[in-house]
């Protein structure tokens, strides 16, 4: 259901755009089916934070600053206000093809039972229209839960982290300071599994190997680095 409603919404955002020529537009760089999630657990003594929204220009820079808008699909998103910020307008400068998006998260008791969903979308500024319509939506999940994330799919299992535990992504998330990561780029994948690694190696190497629940030695599938 929320699949069809999200292509509804981005269906509902589509303008023809052929040559980008006029009217600009401004995008999320991801593309809406790829969500990403917030976690406090790597910020346990915070109770807000600032998460990054990276957009792209769609066209032309220009040599002024230029507004966009980013608001909250309310019918499709299940955390309350209590739980973002989200401000009126962002600023394009001058001269830039992209930006951040900074988005204010907010700790609340329910997302330490269960994961809530905050679905972002481009609108309409007197300066920049939204973009592609598979571009034009963002998934946000914010948690203070641990579960197994999307983006740990069978890649990222069979190459690069390994099995998938409650404790390993915990201590993931201790080690690097990141509880989301972009499974369609080996570069990062690759740069916090070694980091996580060695840290594993560390600890052995100290005498305070690291075992799963079940008793076996704490590994990953990375080979090398």
């Amino acid at each position: 259901m929320l699949a069809l409603a999200l292509v509804t919404v981005a269906a509902c955002k589509k303008d023809n755009i052929k040559l980008y020529k006029g009217d600009s537009y401004i995008q999320f760089s991801k593309n809406y089916v790829d969500s990403s999630l917030f976690s406090f657990l790597a910020l346990p003594d915070k109770d807000q934070a600032l998460t990054p929204m990276p957009v792209e220009l769609v066209g032309m820079p220009m040599d002024k600053d230029r507004t966009y808008k980013i608001e909250v699909v309310k019918n499709l998103t299940s955390a309350s206000a209590a739980n973002y910020s989200v401000p009126d307008l962002f600023t394009l400068k001058a001269g830039r093809i992209v930006d951040t998006a900074w988005i204010t998260i907010k700790k609340t008791p329910d997302i330490a039972i269960k994961p809530v969903r905050l679905v972002l979308q481009i609108a309409s500024s007197n300066d920049l229209k939204p973009g592609q319509a598979e571009y034009a939506v963002s998934i946000l999940y914010i948690s203070n839960v641990i579960a197994k994330p999307d983006w740990w799919d069978e890649d990222v299992t069979d190459n690069y982290l390994g099995d998938y535990s409650d404790k390993k992504y915990k201590l993931f998330i201790q080690v690097t300071g990141l509880s989301d990561l972009d499974a369609s780029d080996p570069t990062q994948l690759q740069y916090y599994t070694i980091l996580f690694k060695n840290y594993l190696l560390r600890e052995k190497d100290a005498g305070r190997t690291v075992y799963e629940d079940n008793g076996t030695e704490m590994t990953v599938a990375l080979i090398g680095g």
